[in-house]
């Protein structure tokens, strides 16, 4: 079985500080078997339920840390320095196995995302309303739900399988989908990749369906829903649904980018005119050793470096450039280029940026660039290399040349923000793991550049076989 699939309720009720990560929970009895029915009886319950699902996206184990990490790690973006604490090693090697316990934290934190927002949706489709005010509550955090069940699965299946265009037909194996509230324990088969897709796209539309909020700061409002449905089309090469989103976002969202003098304030200012949907992290919050900012600060772990082969791919007017930061490494590398897309520091409770503007024009280029619309793909490209690097005032490639400086400008943008890796592979690209003295060259297509099921599932749950080829 999943683990966690028959997860307590009680993790959904966390407290109703929102983005709180206490293990203190509201009191239920028996809390190991408390139906959503039960758990979910108001407005205020539904709420402290999403709450709770929010709360797990910010697990060391999710995009507190290993859902940025491990995409850059196993590409040539980020390089273990050659002296670490062992985290993510069999990454930066290639060689991860079924074993692996960050793949297996990963599967599980992202199946009870999963399950939890299934168990609230149970509840809230559940809930009668007593006046038109409280439904558009209930149907706000309804939406809020399905947006982020149709994230985990989507991240579920760019990690654990192979990417949409693998076979002509997506028919090769995804991950299983969990879509609805279970009380007894359930063995699930893996889905198709197709069919986990047409969960994230129904997902997707129920929420645009139900979310009127257009801000609402550390929560999905339509917009972030568009945004994410803008990357989901563009991973299954349905470029004009990724376009028609991505405009939608662009064009009537309200956001911009942020100027290049001020570039820095787009890391360390929350919420600022270019975040679309971005994780809350308060001092509460502080994941302390295990969160982003320490792994990446010089002054905790410095754990995974930025790539000379990225930082000499930047101009050296290149505004992007303030986000590295180059400095020795005690005990370890004299010239350390240094992440510092998480400026607070010693503090560790930067918001992690999930949906941005500058995706959006990114996503919206290469659509045009692969239906053949070149020029409309240039103007959005020039947008964001004009941002990085003022005075350009033209780009000049057209077909696949244009296409591969997208791909390229997606790398330097979007670095350390788990990209890479799925770009390559869903670009049928070849993958440069670049180590702190060596490099390793693998071809696509590539048993390795997806995760293993992890081996816990499998002795659990005979139904999950077969294993990703390879492992």
């Amino acid at each position: 079985m999943i683990r966690n699939i028959t997860h307590t309720i009680a993790s959904l009720l966390l407290l109703s500080c929102m983005f709180s990560c206490s293990s203190d929970f509201l009191d239920i009895d028996p809390e190991q078997n408390v139906s959503s029915e039960k758990a979910i009886t108001d407005v205020n319950t539904l709420q402290t339920a999403i709450n709770g699902v929010y709360s797990k996206l910010q697990s060391p184990d999710y995009y507190g840390r290993s859902m940025y990490v491990i995409p850059e790690l196993m590409a040539d973006n980020l390089a273990l320095s050659t002296r670490n604490t062992g985290r993510y090693l069999d990454y930066d090697g290639f060689v991860v196995s079924e074993e692996d316990t960050f793949a297996d934290g990963l599967w599980n934190i992202l199946y009870e995302v999963i399950v939890n927002a299934s168990k609230a949706i149970d509840g809230a489709e559940k809930l009668e309303a007593i006046s038109p005010e409280q439904q558009e509550q209930i149907d706000q955090l309804t939406g809020e739900a399905y947006a982020i069940r149709a994230l985990a699965h989507f991240d579920l299946v760019r990690l654990f399988a192979q990417p949409y265009n693998f076979t002509a037909d997506a028919s090769h194996l995804g991950v299983p989908v969990i879509n609805r509230s279970e009380d007894n324990e359930i063995s699930p088969a893996r889905n198709t990749v197709k069919e986990v897709y047409d969960q994230i796209n129904s997902d997707l539309s129920v929420a645009m369906e139900k979310i009127a909020a257009d801000r609402k700061d550390g929560r999905f409002t339509s917009y972030a829903v568009k945004a994410l449905a803008a990357r989901a089309y563009l991973y299954q090469e349905d470029y004009d649904n990724a376009i028609v989103w991505s405009t939608e976002v662009i064009d009537d969202g309200g956001f911009s980018l942020i100027s290049n003098t001020d570039y820095p304030e787009l890391w360390a200012q929350e919420f600022n005119t270019e975040s679309i949907f971005e994780i809350v992290n308060t001092i509460a919050d502080n994941a302390g050793t295990n969160g982003l900012g320490h792994y990446f600060d010089p002054d905790g772990y410095a754990d995974a470096l930025v790539t000379t082969d990225l930082y000499n791919s930047y101009s050296g007017n290149d505004v992007r450039l303030e986000a590295i930061r180059l400095g020795a490494k005690t005990g370890a590398e004299e010239e350390a280029l240094f992440v510092y897309k998480f400026p607070k520091g010693t503090s560790r409770d930067d918001n992690v940026r999930i949906l941005r503007l500058a995706e959006q024009f990114l996503i919206r280029a290469e659509a045009y660039a692969k239906t053949g619309k070149d020029a409309e793909a240039r103007a959005d490209l020039l947008k964001v290399v004009n941002r990085a690097t003022p005075g350009i005032s033209e780009i000049d490639e057209s077909g696949t040349e244009l296409t591969d400086r997208i791909i390229e400008e997606r790398r330097k943008e979007l670095a350390f923000e788990g990209h890479r890796l799925f770009d390559l592979n869903r670009n049928k690209r070849d993958v440069r793991i670049i180590q702190s003295e060596n490099s390793i060259e693998a071809s696509y297509p590539n048993d390795r550049f997806i995760l293993p099921i992890p081996l816990n599932e499998i002795n659990a749950n005979p139904d999950i076989l077969p294993q990703n080829p390879g492992y």
